[in-house]
């Protein structure tokens, strides 16, 4: 937590749901720094609300913590968890894509399939291992694509890809190397923030289902946190409305912490965290 005397940069930082790209080699690839470019430049403020990191396939995501199955003897030792608002923002995605060169009428098309999909498990198995970010799949393609159901060569391989990927199909998209390289561009953030939208509404769930584990004698200060958690989770999703509703929820019970010398400098500083949130 930053000092007393001092917000955290992430607390005045507009939330933007954070989407990792992978796969693009923007030093040796002329169209990949194109497409990383028509990403991250420009960000008009009619574009989705997202940001974007350009990351190599091996990087490592934080680590999911194991899930508790109880709070009985859980006893924390704050109320807001060091750099937890930095993670979200910065290092844990809500949407992983993984770019890969690969055309429907590939002559080796079962080598690049089985190429794809082991490249796209490293991530998902060993990267993200049990996160609940969702995964994506671009195929960077030279040609634009045919009228939908006319291809019925690309049809076929994208549901075999699909399989053997284990991606759905509403994952898997295809980025022709056109000069229309924006419209494409739009068009995919556009998936993925809908991608993102499902990801935090997913991870206000959870934090909510916690609650019936709670006893608010004893874990006041978890069900401060929890009410934090999912209004910042609330403000990646653009909603808000239900941000500030919940933001209020832990200011109330923040004020039903009973004060000690040990937790009164901790409490003035997390209510001056959600004042802010609140008011700004």
């Amino acid at each position: 937590m930053a000092a007393a005397s001092e917000f955290p940069t992430e607390l005045a930082t507009r939330p933007l749901g954070l989407t990792a790209l992978m796969g693009l080699d923007i030093n040796q690839k002329p169209l990949h720094k194109a497409i990383w470019e028509s990403f991250s430049v420009n960000r008009h403020p009619e574009r989705v609300p997202l940001s974007f990191r350009l990351l190599p396939i091996d990087h490592e995501f934080p680590k999911a913590k194991s899930k508790r199955s109880t709070y009985e003897w859980y006893i924390p030792k704050g109320i807001l968890k060091t750099k937890w608002m930095h993670k979200h923002l910065y290092l844990s995605p809500a949407v992983v894509v993984m770019f890969y060169e690969l055309d429907w009428d590939d002559v080796q098309w079962k080598d690049r399939q089985t190429e794809c999909a082991s490249k796209l498990e490293r991530v998902s198995r060993t990267s993200l291992q049990d996160q609940n970010t969702k995964v994506a799949v671009v195929l960077i393609q030279k040609n634009a694509p045919l009228p939908p159901g006319d291809d019925l060569q690309a049809l076929e391989r994208a549901a075999t890809l699909c399989s053997a990927c284990d991606l759905s199909a509403k994952s898997l998209f295809v980025l022709p190397h056109t000069d229309h390289l924006i419209g494409y561009t739009i068009r995919l953030e556009n998936a993925f923030y809908d991608l993102a939208q499902s990801y935090y509404h997913g991870e206000c769930r959870r934090v909510k289902a916690h609650k019936e584990f709670l006893n608010k004698g004893t874990h006041q200060l978890l069900l401060v946190r929890h009410q934090f958690k999912v209004a910042f989770f609330n403000e990646l999703r653009q909603d808000p409305h239900s941000a500030i509703k919940h933001y209020r929820q832990a200011y109330s019970l923040l004020g039903e912490i009973k004060t000690t010398d040990m937790n009164i400098l901790e409490i003035k500083v997390v209510a001056g965290f959600i004042n802010y949130k609140i008011c700004v």
